[in-house]
Parts: C-alpha cells; sequence; structure tokens
C-alpha cells in the first residue's frame, strides 16, 4: 500500500471523530473524597452538561451577518413602534433645515407604511 493511500485512508478513519469532537456533553459528580470529577461516562445522579469542543481561549464565533431583509423587518418594526408612541415627532418637511411636528395624518400614512414593510420583509410569525 502506498503513503498515499495509506495517508488517505487513515485521514477518513479520523474524519468522524473529528466532526463529533465539535460539541460533546460532560457530567460532574463527586467523588467519595467530596473532589468534583469530570466524565464523558454517564455515573449515577451526576449534572450534564453540553460543551462546546472549541479551544477556549479562541474568542467566540462572531454572529452571522443579517441579511437585508432582517434589517428591514428590524427598522420597520422600530419605526411602527415610534410612530404607534404618544413621543411628539418632527422633520424637516421641506428641506428648509426648520423641524416640523408630524400631523396625525401623518403619523398614520407613516403607521401604514411601516406596517406593509413589516408584511414585506418579516417572515410571518408562528
Amino acid at each position: 500500500m502506498s503513503r498515499l493511500t495509506l495517508m488517505i485512508a487513515l485521514s477518513l478513519a479520523l474524519a468522524p471523530g473529528l466532526l463529533l469532537a465539535q460539541e460533546t456533553t460532560v457530567y460532574k459528580s463527586k467523588n467519595a473524597d467530596g473532589n468534583s470529577v469530570y466524565t464523558q461516562i454517564d455515573p449515577a445522579n451526576a449534572q450534564s452538561r453540553q460543551i462546546d469542543g472549541r479551544d477556549p481561549t479562541l474568542p467566540p464565533e462572531a454572529p452571522k451577518p443579517k441579511t437585508k431583509d432582517q434589517i428591514a423587518c428590524e427598522r420597520a418594526k422600530l419605526s411602527l413602534d415610534l410612530y404607534a408612541s404618544d413621543k411628539v415627532l418632527r422633520r424637516d418637511k421641506n428641506g428648509d433645515g426648520t423641524l416640523e411636528e408630524i400631523t396625525p395624518e401623518e403619523r398614520a400614512s407613516e403607521s401604514e407604511l411601516s406596517k406593509r414593510q413589516i408584511a414585506a420583509y418579516c417572515p410571518p410569525e408562528p
């Protein structure tokens, strides 16, 4: 058997173990002296805990970036909450730099727009 074939066979044999090593169950119990004992074998009356097989000195994995739809959904929900609040809202309506208070009709119109955006961008809730 050539070295290359041997290396491929060895890699294939070890691959499932490496994949399963990412997360495992650890059991914690006390021995007769009262010391904590950690094992992967389930002893009677032990606490179990799932642990990540990653090196603890590594930084935590970064969260997945949000999609454009998720961002639009969040913004639409925030807008709807803002327009539904009792806060006084002002905006520059004509571009002259002066803030003018939003009328109840504009508030209702913007609320309706936010509801349509939520329907378009947010997944339906179960």
